[in-house]
């Protein structure tokens, strides 16, 4: 696979393919207030394990965010639903945030998720307590669809159609 056909470019960020070898930055990225969670980590290493068989099969998976060459955190999609409307997720480390970087990331992303023709929108859920993150997702353009339990946790479902943009 060439790696490279995947890389994106913000004004401030370049995003590419998170590879084996970033899994430990990426394990590394959670929020030092949480205690470890072994479920959490078995999902990210999960995801990094098939990144390169969903960029194969979809043209999406996930990103590493870096600023310069640091990495400062991820941004993916995943066809949770279908391939056709993915899920959108996102996480930077605490330093990072609240500098619109989060924004500009899945921005990009999406940018060119809605360059496949047979795409027809994109979701993400957030926590309902976490304010930064779902400003993020009206920023991006997506409305509220559902405020209520999803995955049995309170969450905000947002959502994009490509006929909003």
């Amino acid at each position: 696979m060439n790696f490279s056909t995947h890389k994106l470019h913000s004004p401030r960020l370049v995003l590419r393919l998170a590879q084996p070898g970033d899994l430990e930055a990426l394990l590394a990225m959670r929020d030092d207030s949480k205690l470890p969670d072994a479920s959490r980590d078995a999902r990210v290493r999960a995801l990094v394990e098939n990144n390169a068989a969903h960029f194969a099969t979809f043209g999406f998976g996930l990103w590493l965010v870096n600023e310069g060459v640091n990495p400062i955190g991820f941004v993916g999609l995943r066809p949770r639903e279908t391939a056709y409307e993915p899920e959108l997720y996102y996480g930077l480390v605490p330093a990072a945030r609240r500098q619109g970087f989060a924004t500009e990331a899945a921005a990009a992303v999406i940018e060119r998720l809605f360059g496949t023709p047979s795409v027809t929108g994109v979701w993400a859920v957030t926590d309902p307590d976490n304010v930064g993150s779902y400003r993020v997702l009206e920023r991006l353009g997506m409305t509220l669809e559902h405020k209520g339990e999803f995955d049995g946790k309170p969450s905000r479902v947002y959502r994009l159609r490509r006929a909003q943009r």
